[in-house]
């Protein structure tokens, strides 16, 4: 018969406590958060490259993939 559970001496098996899903949640809000504002800052960024340097466009579509790829964190 197989099971889905692991023997407790295969070198595989992994004992999950609550205090390490606790802990990875917190790491990743915090890395959630940190795309956020990173995020925040790259649109920032962006506003004010097209303002400032308008003709630039491929400094302009540099900034808008990175903006694309970090949206995709979020």
């Amino acid at each position: 018969m197989t099971t889905l559970r692991q023997d407790e001496t295969d070198v595989n098996f992994l004992d999950i406590k609550p205090e390490d899903s606790q802990r990875s949640a917190m790491a990743v809000q915090s890395e959630l958060e940190a795309n956020r504002r990173a995020w925040e800052k790259l649109v920032r960024t962006i506003e004010y490259v097209k303002k400032t340097y308008p003709a630039d466009a491929k400094l302009l579509e540099d900034l808008d993939v990175v903006r694309h790829h970090l949206e995709k964190r979020l």
